[in-house]
């Protein structure tokens, strides 16, 4: 009987980690229907919640991350928790060893990228953003390769490893999303899972604004998780006289963006992809204490192109934001052409594209590579 498969994922922390790694372990999976998956991830990150409930087989680590952190805690992570952590891995890995870890960035990562090195298993890094996490940037060097999400990722890369630029896998209900024109014109507000303040503070502001010169439009805003807030921004709107649909989360991505002209966004990886799949005009403010600026990255690979702006959180107030709405969501034309350009730009084949990085790694896998750099 011929041995099952086995890929690993390991990382995560957050969201921008945790949803591009289920959305290469579902492509996998969908490809691959006789091969198994498995997590290694962190107490402390949103995996140890998404996972067990998806019911995926994970090994949650006891981390903490040294990013701002004192002395003695990273004394504490480097000479403690990673070694013990890298040791529990192997122990695990005794009963059942992977073909392949793939590295998703997050401090997770690098227990599980050190627990394959040691085992002489392949490792293969998965960069979500435009510009590289310190982790993989750290760990890039001892890879096989390094899938990237966004092509300006390549040049931030010291050394001589491979770079297969891929892009984000997006959901297939968004991908069969194209945007379109709506009379009224209907502004999107997307501030991430937990919401952006400032998005949430300034924009109904600026809403009100347009409100009191006549013009007509409607919003979907979708707050974060954060009750009060949504009753707030709720009353604005309404005393505005605005039509506004305002959510604390969005469970249906595809049918949002398919309802929008113009999109306010953070400029998260996921985000960015999305946007450019549907063809979404979006003003993105990216969020300024992101790491390494890694937001402000992403957005420019669409601003470089005319297919959204940049706008600085720091200089952001509700008369000049009302302006820059005014300028593009009364604007068809203008809309249009940042719509096609958005297109252009999209990672329609990504999914493809890393399923055939895998394939060159992960043993008793009858398919062809085909990898495209």
């Amino acid at each position: 009987m011929s041995r099952v498969p086995l890929l690993c994922i390991a990382g995560g922390g957050t969201g921008g980690h945790v949803m591009p790694a289920l959305a290469l372990a579902d492509a996998a999976r969908t490809r691959w229907p006789e091969l198994k998956v498995s997590f290694i991830g962190a107490e402390r990150g949103l995996e140890a919640k998404i996972l067990p409930e998806r019911g995926e087989q994970v090994q949650l680590l006891a981390m903490h991350g040294v990013k701002g952190a004192g002395l003695w805690q990273r004394l504490r992570v480097l000479l403690w928790e990673l070694p013990q952590a890298v040791m529990s891995i192997r122990q695990a890995w005794q009963v059942e060893r992977p073909d392949l870890l793939v590295g998703v960035g997050g401090y997770a990562s690098i227990s599980g990228v050190a627990a394959a090195l040691l085992s002489r298993i392949p490792v293969v890094l998965y960069e979500q953003n435009a510009m590289p996490g310190l982790v993989n940037r750290t760990l890039a060097r001892f890879s096989r390769c390094i899938m990237l999400g966004f092509e300006a990722a390549s040049d931030k890369l010291a050394g001589r490893v491979r770079r297969v630029v891929t892009g984000n896998v997006v959901r297939e209900s968004i991908l069969s999303t194209r945007w379109q024109a709506h009379l009224p014109p209907r502004l999107l507000v997307l501030g991430g899972s937990q919401g952006a303040l400032v998005l949430n503070q300034i924009v109904p502001e600026a809403c009100q604004l347009l409100a009191r010169e006549g013009r007509e439009f409607v919003v979907t805003h979708v707050v974060g998780n954060d009750e009060k807030r949504l009753q707030q921004v709720r009353e604005i709107y309404a005393e505005a006289g605005i039509r506004a649909e305002v959510l604390m989360y969005c469970d249906d991505m595809a049918a949002f963006y398919a309802s929008g002209d113009l999109m306010l966004a953070r400029a998260g990886a996921m985000t960015v992809c999305e946007a450019a799949c549907v063809g979404m005009p979006t003003l993105f403010v990216p969020l300024p204490h992101a790491a390494d600026d890694h937001q402000r990255h992403n957005a420019e690979t669409l601003a470089c192109i005319h297919a959204a702006v940049v706008l600085d959180q720091k200089n952001l107030d509700a008369e000049s934001l009302a302006i820059r709405i005014d300028t593009h969501l009364f604007n068809q034309r203008k809309l249009q052409r940042m719509s096609v350009a958005a297109c252009a730009a999209a990672p329609y084949a990504a999914q493809e594209k890393q399923l055939n990085v895998l394939a060159e790694y992960i043993s008793g896998l009858n398919i062809k590579a085909g990898v495209s750099t």
